[in-house]
């Protein structure tokens, strides 16, 4: 029989794991610990103890655990995310030997809300884009940070990465970083390659020592970080669109849906966006079907029960 193992000591040594053997980034290992310790609590609660054991982890607390989180009003996404966590755990415990089996494993997670992304409309886009003031320097860049990331459909960290070597002019294209350190080539258009070459010629304006090669400088001369960029997205965007969300990630989306609106594969799609599997670009499939829809519905004479509009009617 195993001797009882206090569940915070467990915690330890598995975050410690992730630290030092997986290498996961600070914020990573903070989030983990953060759900696992909504765990501790939830155990505490339901058990009257002060002190978990790792034997006190079983599917039937688990479970309850799931339901205390939908009663307290979590997301089905926030609720999948705790338990992604906590299956984690429990396998790196079994790993260990300090269980004698799983008991998260045939724990089934919620099915997450489908949301469909906030995207641009193409006149909003083409508003969006025209925003800037050419006349001034900061107006140059800004312009060519916004064709990019919607001619491209950069991330915000990739479009940060970005350094003056990356950019083949001749070809219209441009090398990014993406998650997990993926490296990828992504082609621009006309109008992103007249804007980037604009600001090349005022760029000198805002160097500095410190900007070294990056592509994009702040009017301080520094590179941009990722709240840099989104500032910059959103104050335009305030001009053009009424809707709630206003960051770069909108024109990822817009860049996304448009293409497919336009006819593009899904597969390419997904491969200009950097995703890993097509499941990441399908949601994009929704909201052109969508569309689609409504557009079919407002046309077409048999889309609807009422039967053919008398102007389509034969006389």
């Amino acid at each position: 029989m195993q001797q009882p193992f206090p569940f915070h000591v467990a915690v330890r040594q598995f975050l410690e794991y992730l630290e030092l053997q997986q290498r996961y980034s600070p914020k990573t290992i903070e989030a983990y610990q953060g759900d696992l310790q909504r765990f501790t609590e939830h155990l505490r609660s339901a058990l009257g103890v002060d002190l978990p054991m790792l034997g006190d982890v079983t599917q039937r607390e688990i479970r309850g655990f799931i339901a205390a989180l939908h009663k307290a009003g979590q997301s089905r996404r926030t609720i999948g995310r705790r338990l992604a966590a906590l299956k984690s755990f429990t396998k790196f415990c079994r790993q260990m030997e300090w269980m004698e089996s799983n008991p998260a494993a045939l724990v089934v997670a919620p099915r997450p809300e489908q949301r469909l992304p906030t995207m641009l409309s193409t006149n909003e886009a083409q508003s969006l884009m025209e925003s800037p003031d050419l006349a001034s320097t900061s107006g140059k860049r800004d312009a060519a940070i916004l064709e990019l990331l919607y001619s491209a459909g950069l991330r915000r960290a990739e479009l940060c990465g970005i350094r003056l070597r990356d950019v083949d002019h001749a070809n219209s294209a441009v090398k990014v970083m993406g998650k997990g350190g993926k490296e990828r080539v992504v082609p621009f258009g006309r109008d992103a390659a007249n804007a980037l070459r604009e600001y090349l010629t005022v760029r000198s304006e805002l160097a500095t020592e410190a900007g070294g090669d990056a592509l994009f400088l702040t009017n301080r001369g520094n590179p941009f970080d990722g709240n840099g960029i989104y500032r910059v997205v959103r104050r335009y965007m305030k001009r053009i669109t009424e809707q709630k969300k206003k960051s770069p990630h909108v024109l990822r989306h817009s860049f996304a849906t448009h293409l497919l609106d336009a006819g593009a594969g899904i597969r390419e799609v997904g491969e200009l966006l950097g995703h890993a599997s097509l499941s990441s670009t399908q949601v994009y499939t929704h909201v052109t079907i969508e569309r689609l829809q409504n557009a079919y519905n407002l046309a077409h004479p048999r889309a609807t029960d009422e039967g053919t509009p008398q102007s389509q009617q034969e006389p």
